[in-house]
């Protein structure tokens, strides 16, 4: 009986770290459920989802796995935006899963498991990136499970952690290139104060690395048949785009994380710090590295998210020694405080409210605490609600006013194209307008391999916010058609006017705009 009942108990210790890993899995998973629909699709999103309605291995400006995402999607779930959300859910809720498995091969025990996955979950920067079908929630699964892969070779020397290695480093490259930069600052910190014992027996480093170029082979070749358009795209954002706002990064940094900051800023100290983690010293210096470049280089957020789950599996299991040495009440207090945090954000990271409802809740918070930063847009002008919300609001009004417009060209010159330069316009100008709508053109970002080489037709319908006299030299004569008004979405001054026979500085600079992106 003694055997039976210490067999017994040593089976429930075995799973309870495993159950107890998978509840948060579970419980973030149905967090993001709460609101799937929201208020519709993001810009971004739309942008996705039509670039996904074609199998392809590159695009000029983006690697191309949220695409085929968004493909997948559709084949599972169908095209509801509901569906289109759940796999960016699946993704937020493994790498809760994952941290728990950092935390727990660090050593952590319960508590430290507790508080590191409660950590992601009620992070506010996470909490926003986790539901939408954009490139940062798969982003932030594939860091992480190349951290994980990392520290589980370590432990264990199995091969089989190789191999998670080069598929989790692949597949991350193919969602998007910023975890290079991951890589290169954990090499070159590792070659300065790494250990050298990874040298040894290197031919078993053989197979997963041919694996790794296997898996990244037709990407490359995509990027080499057309002339490494992303080298191209990089150098154009890098000329206009490029401004040091270091102080904005680390802003973000500790505000847009909430209470969590609590965890992963003392897991990058217990990182370097800790004596028994020595082998992963140069991990710490490498997070030091990924947060100077990102915020040197105007970084935002969520380009470096991936890198926190890390942090907050050393956190975890840094807070669970020192909360260890008080009574469990103090536990408690702690975990409450990221909860109640987590909750109180809950409106500004998710929309779970209205419209209104969410422009009050903000305007409150202004009012209350005096931090009006999530409300401030890319342009530095300031909204009523975040600008990712706004992002998903008034797509199908900007798509009937070009509806209306386009059958009012019917009765004097029908337009056969709509030009703009806004991704995200087009994206839903292709996902919500009718058969009966000119075809949607673009020279800027990955619309631009389904426009023409050039502006042939006599007849365009143009979208843009630019005014003035210059704008009657772009063709012989241009009409004012429409003018888009819009609370919430960037898309507010947006014009509507009908171009006929474009001047041919204006085709030539759509010709130039186009070449910028991709020499083809």
């Amino acid at each position: 009986m003694v055997s039976i009942s210490g067999n017994q108990n040593l089976s429930r210790g075995i799973w309870r770290p495993h159950l107890l890993i998978l509840f948060f899995g579970i419980l973030k998973f149905l967090v993001h459920l709460t609101a799937l629909k929201g208020y519709g699709y993001h810009a971004d999103e739309i942008y996705y989802v039509e670039l996904g309605k074609q199998w392809q291995w590159g695009f000029p400006d983006i690697s191309p796995f949220v695409t085929w995402m968004a493909r997948i999607s559709n084949l599972l779930f169908g095209s509801s935006l509901t569906g289109y959300r759940i796999l960016p859910c699946f993704f937020s809720a493994a790498t809760v899963v994952i941290t728990g498995y950092i935390t727990h091969f660090l050593g952590g025990k319960r508590l430290a498991i507790t508080i590191a996955c409660s950590a992601i979950i009620c992070s506010p920067a996470f909490l926003a990136t986790s539901y939408l079908l954009q490139p940062a929630v798969f982003d932030e699964f594939f860091w992480t499970l190349l951290s994980f892969a990392f520290i589980a070779y370590h432990k264990s020397r199995k091969t089989f952690y190789l191999w998670l290695m080069a598929v989790a480093l692949a597949f991350g490259i193919l969602n998007k290139y910023s975890i290079l930069l991951l890589v290169f600052s954990a090499f070159l910190a590792w070659l300065v104060f790494g250990q050298r014992t990874y040298i040894t027996n290197w031919k078993k480093y053989l197979l997963p690395a041919l694996v790794f170029v296997l898996i990244l082979a037709p990407h490359l070749a995509w990027q080499i048949e057309h002339g490494f358009p992303v080298l191209n795209f990089t150098a154009v954002v890098a000329k206009t785009n490029f401004e040091v706002d270091p102080g904005d990064y680390i802003l973000q940094l500790f505000f847009f994380h909430g209470a969590s900051v609590a965890v992963w800023s003392a897991g990058l100290i217990f990182l370097m710090t800790n004596p028994k983690s020595r082998a992963y010293f140069f991990l710490g210096i490498a997070s030091l590295v990924v947060i100077v470049v990102l915020s040197v280089l105007k970084g935002k957020l969520y380009y470096g998210l991936g890198l926190f789950p890390l942090l907050f599996a050393n956190g975890g299991h840094c807070w669970e020694l020192m909360l260890i040495r008080f009574k469990s009440a103090c536990s408690v207090v702690f975990i409450s405080m990221l909860y109640t945090f987590a909750l109180l954000s809950l409106p500004v990271v998710i929309p779970i409210f209205s419209v209104t409802d969410n422009q009050f809740y903000m305007s409150e918070m202004v009012r209350l605490t005096g931090f009006s930063r999530p409300l401030r847009y890319e342009d530095g002008t300031y909204g009523k609600m975040p600008q990712f919300f706004a992002d998903m609001t008034d797509w199908e009004y900007l798509t009937s006013k070009l509806e209306n417009a386009s059958k009012q060209t019917e009765t004097s010159g029908k337009a056969r194209l709509i030009l703009t330069n806004d991704y995200a316009i087009a994206g839903a100008l292709k996902h919500y307008g009718d058969a009966a709508l000119p075809l949607v053109i673009s020279a800027k970002n990955s619309f631009l391999t389904q426009s023409p080489k050039n502006l042939d037709q006599h007849t365009i319908i143009y979208l843009t916010k630019l005014t003035g006299p210059n704008i009657h030299l772009i063709a012989d004569q241009v009409r004012l058609m429409d003018t888009i008004r819009s609370k919430n979405s960037h898309i507010n001054g947006l014009r509507i006017y009908k171009l006929s026979f474009p001047s041919q500085a204006f085709k030539q600079q759509y010709a130039r705009d186009r070449l910028l992106f991709i020499q083809k």
